[in-house]
């Protein structure tokens, strides 16, 4: 079985509110992507079935990414698989030099706990080798930083924004 990423952060607010974060495309400009890059939104579809394509810019390099949306349960879950993309969103393979999974399937739950929410992020490399499965393991501690970045600027955006 394929060793899964974890992720959790707690979230001052509503988790109406945190699951609206997640989709539209006001607020993932304003929030998603890591933190040392510059993020917009390209396209999103926010369905099952749909994409969310996005341009990150970091020192002059431009890459992209799109989400394909499996599941989306209002306020509770949302399903994807996350890739590397080109700027039409057509899956590429990750712009480093290793070999890593062309796309990480990633489950995030939505709960409440006395006003606050708390969100859950699993992820699993999709259809990958064993070498890219022990690449994608090799980097958990750079994705929690990663992911640490990035929902710090989602609690910047929720604080900052009308609820």
């Amino acid at each position: 079985m394929k060793e899964a990423f974890f992720f959790v952060q707690t979230f001052d607010a509503p988790k109406e509110a945190v699951f609206r974060a997640f989709s539209t495309a006001e607020a993932l400009n304003a929030w998603w992507g890591p933190a040392e890059t510059e993020n917009s939104v390209v396209r999103l579809d926010f369905r099952p079935g749909g994409t969310f394509h996005f341009k990150m810019v970091a020192g002059g390099t431009v890459s992209y990414g799109r989400f394909h949306y499996l599941r989306i349960e209002p306020n509770e879950l949302l399903e994807f698989t996350n890739a590397f993309a080109d700027e039409d969103g057509n899956v590429v393979p990750a712009p480093f030099p290793m070999p890593f999974p062309e796309e990480i399937h990633y489950r995030i739950t939505f709960t409440e706990e006395k006003g606050k929410t708390v969100v859950s992020l699993t992820g699993r490399p999709v259809n990958a080798t064993p070498e890219q499965e022990e690449s994608f393991r090799s980097i958990h501690d750079s994705m929690q930083e990663g992911f640490g970045g990035t929902f710090d600027k989602l609690v910047s955006y929720l604080e900052n924004s009308e609820l």
